[in-house]
């Protein structure tokens, strides 16, 4: 029993660092990848929307409600997810996207915060399309991490925007929205030393 809940644990932790803002897609290839914890992966994504949401929203406490509307959450993720791959197909011409360029640079988010360095938050924003009024210097420094142009970078970002990820919910339609936030909003909350919201909030 204590293998499995060690082999549990090592699944959930590994599914939370590769899928930061889980989606349908990662649900599922999960799910098929290890069924005997498919529920356990089920409530985590459901668990990890709803704190995603509420920090979007308003502070609090995990409880059942907000668990409850985690599972709402996954369904309006698999609805945003596959919004996300029409407009992908409809607009693969136009240059690749965000995660594209984390792939071809062989990095995972995480990774990524760590080169910068700056606070995971703040890289998990960006990719989920909830940053916006980015500051050169920070555009800068991730271009260079992905190994590529800063323009293509920008391009990469302006498509990640216009989709972002599931931050809360339209009550006229009960299609997902999200809550964008610029770069020095999301910087001075990320918990990172005021030496280093100077420096990425630097215009040099």
């Amino acid at each position: 029993m204590e293998d499995n809940q060690q082999v549990r644990d090592e699944v959930l932790i590994a599914f939370h660092e590769e899928c930061d803002i889980p989606t349908r897609a990662d649900v599922e290839r999960w799910t098929r990848a290890h069924p005997d914890f498919s529920e356990d992966i089920r409530e985590h994504a459901a668990v990890r929307l709803a704190m995603i949401a509420d920090m979007c929203e308003q502070p609090g406490q995990l409880d059942d409600n907000m668990i409850a509307r985690g599972r709402s959450r996954v369904q309006a993720a698999m609805f945003a997810a596959e919004a996300g791959d029409r407009v992908v197909d409809a607009t693969a011409a136009a240059g690749p996207t965000l995660n594209g360029m984390l792939k071809s640079a062989g990095l995972t988010q995480p990774e990524l915060a760590r080169r910068l360095p700056i606070k995971r938050v703040v890289v998990a924003d960006l990719f989920a399309g909830r940053m916006r009024d980015l500051r050169p210097r920070f555009s800068t420094a991730i271009s260079r991490e992905l190994g590529v142009s800063v323009a293509a970078f920008n391009l990469a970002h302006a498509h990640a925007a216009r989709l972002p990820a599931l931050g809360g919910r339209a009550k006229s339609v009960g299609q997902p929205v999200a809550n964008q936030r610029t770069f020095e909003e999301i910087i001075r909350s990320s918990g990172m030393s005021e030496e280093e919201i100077a420096y990425w909030l630097a215009d040099a």
